[in-house]
């Protein structure tokens, strides 16, 4: 029987999670903000509507009737902006999580992000970390994470999945890094962030919803290098001058130093396609 699937918001992650999930023959509902992108979603979901979920009179009854739900928000790095989605927005889509009318199982997957483990000096983390609680973001990030795992209903699973900086089509980071050969950066080439291909993403999300993963799990790929560990390897290969660091984190900028375990994520069968940049790029 056709599964009905949800994506609220669809951007880079969600479009290409939305076209996956119709390829496989569920039944596709896809949200925006974005007056313009609801006449592209035509293309690429079943049902497209405008959501704001920043609006207490948003129509969410589409979740009766699904089976699986992805929440996908993106919204600009403005702080105003981040807090009605993340505060406001996440709080009234959690409302209507608990208070559905439905009892069918449905399986929710909420896209975070392994900055929230914040300035780690490096070492290693997984999903039982303690998170940054220093940084307003970070903290009201985690927070986000915590409403949602906190719904308690027998038929509502909740998974989490934290990403890295996303790489993948017109994302093209080791073609970027290149550019910046020579140049200095005024980021701190000592810190360790950590990464996602879109390919893995799309695919984990799927993996997911088809095993009804419950709770919190890194999606992120087994490459752990530095900045400039990682930068050294791009310029070297192309015989390029190094990217400069500046090694400075600035004040009150969110800081991610921190090597992400995927172990998890891998135990529970999950088998990444693009375990780094560099293979993708090779590739």
């Amino acid at each position: 029987m056709q599964s009905s699937f949800a994506v609220i918001g669809c951007g880079y992650v969600g479009a290409d999670v939305a076209i996956s999930m119709k390829y496989a023959g569920h039944h596709v509902l896809g949200t925006t903000r974005s007056r313009r992108r609801f006449r592209e979603l035509h293309d690429m979901v079943h049902e497209p509507h405008v959501l704001d979920l920043t609006d207490p009179n948003g129509d969410l009854t589409f979740l009766e009737r699904q089976d699986g739900v992805l929440i996908s928000v993106a919204p600009t790095e403005s702080m105003d902006d981040l807090e009605a989605v993340f505060s406001t927005g996440i709080r009234n889509l959690a409302r209507a999580l608990r208070s559905r009318t439905s009892s069918q199982h449905l399986h929710v997957t909420y896209i975070s992000t392994a900055g929230v483990y914040g300035n780690q000096n490096g070492d290693l983390v997984d999903e039982e970390s303690s998170l940054d609680a220093i940084n307003p973001v970070n903290r009201m990030l985690g927070e986000a994470e915590t409403l949602l795992l906190s719904i308690d209903r027998p038929d509502t699973t909740i998974c989490v999945l934290r990403l890295g900086g996303i790489y993948g089509p017109g994302r093209d980071m080791v073609s970027i890094i290149r550019q910046a050969a020579g140049e200095q950066i005024p980021k701190n080439g000592n810190s360790i962030p950590a990464w996602s291909s879109l390919l893995d993403i799309t695919s984990g999300v799927q993996f997911a919803f088809d095993n009804n993963l419950e709770g919190i799990y890194n999606l992120v790929d087994d490459m752990q290098l530095s900045r400039r560990q990682l930068s050294n390897e791009i310029c070297d290969l192309d015989g390029l001058p190094p990217v400069i660091w500046a090694n400075q984190d600035f004040k009150g900028a969110r800081a991610m130093n921190a090597r992400v375990s995927n172990q998890k994520l891998k135990s529970a069968g999950f088998r990444f396609k693009s375990p780094s940049m560099l293979m993708a790029s090779v590739a």
